[in-house]
């Protein structure tokens, strides 16, 4: 097991520095990748209705907007202990965990994620947050993977979205186009168990998938706990105002964040 706080090199912390987005060295081990797997497997089978769009916090069974049918077993991920020994290198040692997503696009029919820059989205303030995307399939460019601009992270704005309810995309928040250069995003082609790291401010994206593999990826998302998540903000994203916080390392050092939001009554 890796030391903690030497889970990235200083090379790879220096370039999540630069760029805002990273892809470790580390991965997830095969045991964690397959219960994984299993895990995905069984959550889409059990939430079809769903159909490709993203799946909202499954590490919180029973929260949330979309009346998961979930498995407890979802949190193993985000408090994985190399995990957190490795945002604790770019970010701090207080940590919040404050919500997951699943990805999921079907062979042959998975939509579009537009580009954008997740702070659209989200009640933070400061906004600070950073999301590990870890690949549950083979992700190249022919099943959507990944798309991000390195570099995109260095204004800290959020940037001019609108809201578009084509039928091809599977979220609404799309980057006007002169926001940005096509040429200079890349695609972050991730073997199963590998990962992305990347800034709240990091422009970012996926194709569709026309492929016949499936494409799967599961990112988990975290704030310094510096920061505050505003419950009440204006609505932003979908059910922000639902998402349970989980200190996963340290203290609350801003002291007014919520943790009881979002979490069902024990039974």
């Amino acid at each position: 097991m890796a030391d903690r706080s030497t889970v990235l090199s200083e090379e790879e912390v220096a370039a999540y520095r630069r760029d805002g987005v990273l892809v470790p060295y580390f991965r997830l081990p095969d045991d964690a990748l397959n219960r994984l797997r299993t895990l995905t497997d069984k959550l889409i089978a059990d939430n079809s209705q769903l159909d490709d769009g993203p799946i909202f916090c499954p590490h919180v069974p029973g929260s949330g907007v979309q009346n998961l049918k979930s498995d407890p077993g979802w949190i193993e991920f985000p408090i994985h202990p190399l995990i957190l020994d490795m945002l604790e290198q770019v970010m701090g040692p207080d940590i919040i965990l404050w919500g997951t997503t699943l990805f999921y696009k079907p062979a042959s029919r998975g939509r579009i994620i537009p580009f954008h820059r997740d702070g659209r989205y989200w009640p933070i303030d400061p906004l600070k947050s950073t999301s590990v995307w870890i690949a549950i399939d083979e992700c190249t460019p022919e099943n959507g993977c990944l798309r991000a601009i390195p570099g995109s992270h260095k204004d800290r704005q959020v940037g001019r979205h609108y809201h578009s309810d084509r039928d091809d995309i599977a979220i609404p928040e799309t980057l006007y186009e002169d926001e940005y250069d096509i040429s200079e995003a890349r695609d972050l082609e991730l073997e199963p168990g590998q990962m992305a790291v990347f800034d709240v401010y990091t422009i970012h994206g996926s194709n569709a998938n026309p492929s016949g593999r499936r494409r799967c990826g599961f990112s988990m998302r975290y704030m310094p706990a510096t920061s505050f998540y505003d419950h009440h903000a204006e609505a932003r994203g979908i059910g922000h105002d639902t998402r349970a916080l989980i200190q996963v390392r340290g203290v609350d050092r801003n002291g007014r964040n919520d943790f009881t939001t979002g979490h069902p009554a024990a039974a």
